[in-house]
């Protein structure tokens, strides 16, 4: 019965923790993280098939939402960070040592994973 509860919460956790970073992922604006800020800009003043003023006066706004998104990211990913943490702590009196770490490094690997932020 314990082992049976013990993998069904590591399920829970591992799904839980998957589904958030897999939210923030699907949010994330295809484009700059990938190709870089640059080229990403490039490719919308190509869609939009901007003229040459336009494309001087689009540029400072698109850098501008890029930065308010990269900050608005940040934000998420410490409040998704302490939401986690805060699991952890919940769980530390239910868990032994062992499952402990082993719930610890899941996390480190989920970290790792991760896409670098530029």
């Amino acid at each position: 019965m314990i082992i049976a509860g013990t993998l069904t919460l590591g399920i829970l956790i591992g799904a839980l923790i998957m589904a958030i970073i897999g939210r923030q992922m699907r949010r994330q604006p295809a484009g700059w993280r990938e190709e870089g800020k640059d080229a990403f800009i490039q490719r919308i003043l190509s869609v939009a098939d901007a003229d040459s003023l336009q494309r001087i006066q689009m540029r400072p706004l698109i850098l501008e939402t890029i930065a308010k998104i990269d900050t608005l990211q940040k934000h998420t990913d410490i409040e998704v960070r302490s939401v986690v943490d805060s699991l952890a702590i919940k769980l530390r009196p239910i868990l032994n040592e062992s499952q402990l770490e082993q719930l610890n490094q899941f996390h480190m690997r989920n970290r790792e994973r991760r896409r670098p932020r530029r």
